[in-house]
């Protein structure tokens, strides 16, 4: 995708660099980045994604078990409590009158439609649902989740997905991702339209790990099976969960970064839930941080905020911010929220 894609990277900080006068250069031994510009010099330090053990990780050294780059930043990751307790941060939200999910930890049992997962970060690995209020018992269906943390039930909330970057205050980048769906002919079943909507893409995209038992869950939940064939003209969606479309990754900035084309009652939600976290963010960092906000946005065009990321995938448009705060440069902010 646009910001996993390492020459992306190097364009962006080539691009700021010519027009600013800069001199950057990578070792090729640490990936580190040195920058000078302005009588000024940073390093900036490398994150990747790696497999380790069968688990995704985000680190900061190159290695046989790394498979993707995640971009460079002016300091080491961080920890910020919001952003490693799931439950933390949506009570932070709840106490500044922001949506969040309504949830219950067990043995309390949903009232509402719901989701099962844990209050650690897993790349959407470990959850589990969605299901009907009273469908079961909660901590039963949830069983599957990481048994290493704290297990809650948490409201459904179906809709687009959003994802926004922030540097700072300045929101920078947007995902506004609606549902995979596929649509019935009347003579194949979901399983073989789902099929064809893998092999329809190009490069073809991998169905993803796990997929077959979120889509069936999905599909109940819809009232559907796998092996039903879909009446002519009927929609269904197969997972609720960013990141598991079956489209082909967008390659370019214009494409990949919704937020140009976000709707002004979405972006004022947005900036209020900025200015929340700035509040806490703040008082804990002497200096602007990169996170992550994601959310769902409901048919009404309302916004509900599910968890903060402190350590993200930086979006190559964020350099422009990031050098801005280092070389004391404007940021190129057409098109873009924040101060």
């Amino acid at each position: 995708m646009y910001m996993t894609m390492l020459t992306n990277h190097i364009r962006a900080v080539k691009r700021w660099g010519e027009k600013h006068a800069a001199q950057s250069t990578i070792d090729v031994e640490s990936f580190q980045m040195q920058v000078k510009a302005r009588n000024r010099f940073f390093t900036l330090h490398p994150q990747f994604r790696a497999r380790i053990n069968g688990q995704l990780a985000n680190v900061s050294k190159f290695s046989n078990e790394t498979t993707g780059f995640l971009g460079w930043l002016p300091y080491q990751p961080v920890r910020w409590a919001l952003s490693t307790d799931k439950l933390l941060f949506k009570a932070y939200m709840a106490e500044h009158a922001l949506r969040t999910p309504a949830w219950w930890l067990p043995p309390a049992q949903p009232d509402q439609d719901f989701i099962f997962k844990g209050a650690m970060g897993s790349f959407g690995l470990h959850i589990v649902g969605p299901f009907r209020a009273g469908a079961a018992q909660a901590d039963e269906l949830g069983s599957s989740a990481s048994p290493k943390e704290t297990r809650y039930a948490e409201q459904f909330v179906p809709g687009v997905n959003l994802k926004l970057w922030v540097w700072g205050r300045t929101i920078f980048h947007v995902h506004a991702h609606p549902y995979s769906t596929v649509i019935g002919d009347g003579t194949r079943s979901i399983d073989e339209l789902v099929e064809q909507l893998a092999r329809a893409q190009s490069p073809q995209m991998p169905r993803p790990r796990g997929d077959a038992e979120a889509v069936a869950v999905s599909l109940a939940y819809q009232g559907c099976a796998r092996d039903e064939v879909l009446p002519r003209g009927k929609s269904v969606w197969l997972d609720f969960r960013y990141g598991r479309g079956y489209e082909s990754p967008p390659t370019t900035e214009a494409a990949d970064n919704a937020l140009p084309n976000l709707p002004g009652t979405l972006l004022e939600q947005a900036r209020h839930a900025v200015e929340v976290l700035a509040s806490d963010l703040e008082a804990r960092f002497s200096a602007p941080l990169l996170y992550s906000l994601d959310g769902v946005l409901d048919g009404s065009g309302n916004a509900w905020w599910l968890e903060v990321n402190s350590n993200p995938t930086l979006p190559p448009s964020g350099y422009p911010h990031i050098f801005s705060t280092l070389f004391g440069t404007q940021a190129d902010t057409s098109g873009f929220l924040g101060r």
